[in-house]
Protein backbone atom coordinates (compact mmCIF):
# COMPACT_ATOMS: atom_id res chain seq x y z
CA UNK A 1 0.00 0.00 0.00
CA UNK A 2 2.84 2.26 0.96
CA UNK A 3 4.46 2.21 -3.27
CA UNK A 4 1.04 2.93 -4.53
CA UNK A 5 0.98 5.86 -2.47
CA UNK A 6 4.14 7.14 -3.38
CA UNK A 7 3.61 11.08 -4.75
CA UNK A 8 1.90 11.43 -8.02
CA UNK A 9 1.11 7.98 -8.41
CA UNK A 10 -2.59 8.43 -7.69
CA UNK A 11 -2.65 9.95 -12.03
CA UNK A 12 -1.22 6.06 -12.82
CA UNK A 13 -2.76 3.35 -10.57
CA UNK A 14 -5.40 2.54 -7.98
CA UNK A 15 -4.67 2.81 -4.54
CA UNK A 16 -6.45 -0.03 -2.59
CA UNK A 17 -7.30 -0.08 1.30
CA UNK A 18 -6.11 -3.11 3.44
CA UNK A 19 -9.43 -4.90 2.55
CA UNK A 20 -9.41 -5.27 -1.45
CA UNK A 21 -5.48 -6.28 -1.06
CA UNK A 22 -6.70 -9.04 1.92
CA UNK A 23 -9.26 -10.11 -0.33
CA UNK A 24 -7.18 -10.16 -3.75
CA UNK A 25 -4.10 -11.90 -2.01
CA UNK A 26 -6.93 -14.75 -0.91
CA UNK A 27 -8.39 -15.43 -4.70
CA UNK A 28 -6.84 -18.44 -5.76
CA UNK A 29 -6.97 -17.00 -9.32
CA UNK A 30 -4.92 -13.59 -8.09
CA UNK A 31 -0.97 -13.88 -7.49
CA UNK A 32 1.14 -11.03 -6.23
CA UNK A 33 4.89 -10.98 -6.98
CA UNK A 34 7.21 -9.01 -5.57
CA UNK A 35 10.45 -7.42 -5.80
CA UNK A 36 12.92 -6.76 -3.56
CA UNK A 37 16.81 -6.03 -3.14
CA UNK A 38 18.45 -7.01 -0.45
CA UNK A 39 15.47 -8.45 1.43
CA UNK A 40 13.57 -5.04 0.78
CA UNK A 41 10.51 -5.46 -1.60
CA UNK A 42 11.18 -2.92 -3.95
CA UNK A 43 8.15 -3.12 -6.18
CA UNK A 44 5.02 -4.99 -6.80
CA UNK A 45 2.62 -6.67 -9.21
CA UNK A 46 -0.81 -7.84 -9.15
CA UNK A 47 -1.60 -10.74 -11.55
CA UNK A 48 -5.51 -12.14 -11.97
CA UNK A 49 -7.70 -14.31 -13.73
CA UNK A 50 -5.14 -17.01 -13.68
CA UNK A 51 -7.98 -19.55 -14.01
CA UNK A 52 -9.15 -17.61 -17.38
CA UNK A 53 -10.07 -21.06 -19.47
CA UNK A 54 -8.53 -18.78 -22.80
CA UNK A 55 -5.49 -18.41 -21.26
CA UNK A 56 -5.93 -14.75 -20.93
CA UNK A 57 -3.76 -13.47 -17.82
CA UNK A 58 -4.65 -9.76 -16.48
CA UNK A 59 -1.79 -7.63 -15.07
CA UNK A 60 -3.70 -5.76 -12.71
CA UNK A 61 -0.89 -3.31 -11.20
CA UNK A 62 2.51 -3.21 -11.09
CA UNK A 63 4.11 -0.41 -9.21
CA UNK A 64 7.91 0.02 -8.42
CA UNK A 65 8.46 2.33 -4.99
CA UNK A 66 11.35 4.40 -6.63
CA UNK A 67 11.32 5.75 -10.02
CA UNK A 68 14.10 5.08 -12.59
CA UNK A 69 16.08 2.79 -10.83
CA UNK A 70 15.12 -0.38 -13.36
CA UNK A 71 12.87 -2.11 -10.85
CA UNK A 72 9.58 -1.69 -12.86
CA UNK A 73 11.34 -2.96 -15.71
CA UNK A 74 13.01 -6.06 -14.15
CA UNK A 75 9.69 -7.12 -12.37
CA UNK A 76 8.19 -7.17 -15.58
CA UNK A 77 10.30 -8.87 -17.10
CA UNK A 78 9.90 -11.54 -14.01
CA UNK A 79 6.02 -11.18 -14.50
CA UNK A 80 5.86 -11.94 -18.23
CA UNK A 81 8.33 -14.94 -17.68
CA UNK A 82 6.34 -16.01 -14.75
CA UNK A 83 3.08 -16.09 -16.84
CA UNK A 84 4.34 -17.60 -19.82
CA UNK A 85 6.10 -20.55 -17.94
CA UNK A 86 2.37 -21.74 -17.06
CA UNK A 87 1.53 -23.82 -20.19
CA UNK A 88 -2.35 -22.18 -20.45
CA UNK A 89 -1.21 -18.96 -20.89
CA UNK A 90 -1.17 -17.16 -24.42
CA UNK A 91 -1.98 -13.72 -23.54
CA UNK A 92 -0.95 -11.22 -20.80
CA UNK A 93 -2.91 -7.72 -20.91
CA UNK A 94 -3.36 -4.74 -18.94
CA UNK A 95 -4.46 -1.55 -19.98
CA UNK A 96 -2.82 2.20 -17.89
CA UNK A 97 -3.61 5.72 -18.11
CA UNK A 98 -3.00 7.31 -21.13
CA UNK A 99 -1.03 9.88 -19.25
CA UNK A 100 1.53 7.80 -17.96
CA UNK A 101 3.85 8.03 -20.95
CA UNK A 102 6.70 6.18 -18.42
CA UNK A 103 4.45 3.22 -18.39
CA UNK A 104 3.94 3.32 -22.22
CA UNK A 105 7.60 3.12 -22.46
CA UNK A 106 8.24 0.63 -20.30
CA UNK A 107 5.82 -1.80 -21.77
CA UNK A 108 6.47 -0.91 -25.37
CA UNK A 109 9.92 -1.90 -24.49
CA UNK A 110 8.89 -4.72 -22.90
CA UNK A 111 7.12 -6.10 -25.92
CA UNK A 112 3.59 -5.54 -25.34
CA UNK A 113 1.24 -4.18 -28.09
CA UNK A 114 -1.29 -1.55 -28.11
CA UNK A 115 -5.03 -2.39 -29.06
CA UNK A 116 -6.98 0.94 -28.71
CA UNK A 117 -7.64 3.78 -26.53
CA UNK A 118 -10.71 3.43 -24.05
CA UNK A 119 -12.29 7.06 -23.47
CA UNK A 120 -12.49 8.57 -20.30
CA UNK A 121 -12.96 5.31 -18.02
CA UNK A 122 -11.21 6.64 -15.31
CA UNK A 123 -13.21 9.37 -12.97
CA UNK A 124 -10.98 10.78 -10.65
CA UNK A 125 -11.46 12.51 -7.74
CA UNK A 126 -11.95 16.05 -8.32
CA UNK A 127 -14.09 15.07 -11.33
CA UNK A 128 -11.81 15.07 -14.23
CA UNK A 129 -11.76 11.86 -16.59
CA UNK A 130 -8.92 9.73 -18.05
CA UNK A 131 -8.68 7.48 -20.86
CA UNK A 132 -6.78 4.21 -20.99
CA UNK A 133 -4.58 2.40 -23.30
CA UNK A 134 -5.03 -1.19 -23.83
CA UNK A 135 -1.83 -3.43 -24.29
CA UNK A 136 -0.88 -7.01 -24.54
CA UNK A 137 1.61 -9.48 -25.17
CA UNK A 138 0.95 -12.89 -26.76
CA UNK A 139 2.91 -16.36 -26.09
CA UNK A 140 4.59 -16.23 -29.49
CA UNK A 141 5.52 -12.55 -29.00
CA UNK A 142 7.43 -13.21 -25.92
CA UNK A 143 8.80 -16.41 -27.28
CA UNK A 144 10.62 -14.38 -29.78
CA UNK A 145 11.69 -11.57 -27.59
CA UNK A 146 13.15 -14.46 -25.63
CA UNK A 147 14.78 -16.28 -28.43
CA UNK A 148 13.01 -19.18 -28.33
Amino acid sequence: MRTERTPGYEQFISQWDAAPHAAEIANPASQYLIADRDGVPVAFAILQKLDDPGGGIYLQRLAAGEQGKGDGAWLLRAVQDWVFARPSAHRLHLHFSVENQRGKRLYDRAGFQTEGIERDVYKMPHGRRLSRYVASILRPEWEKLRGM
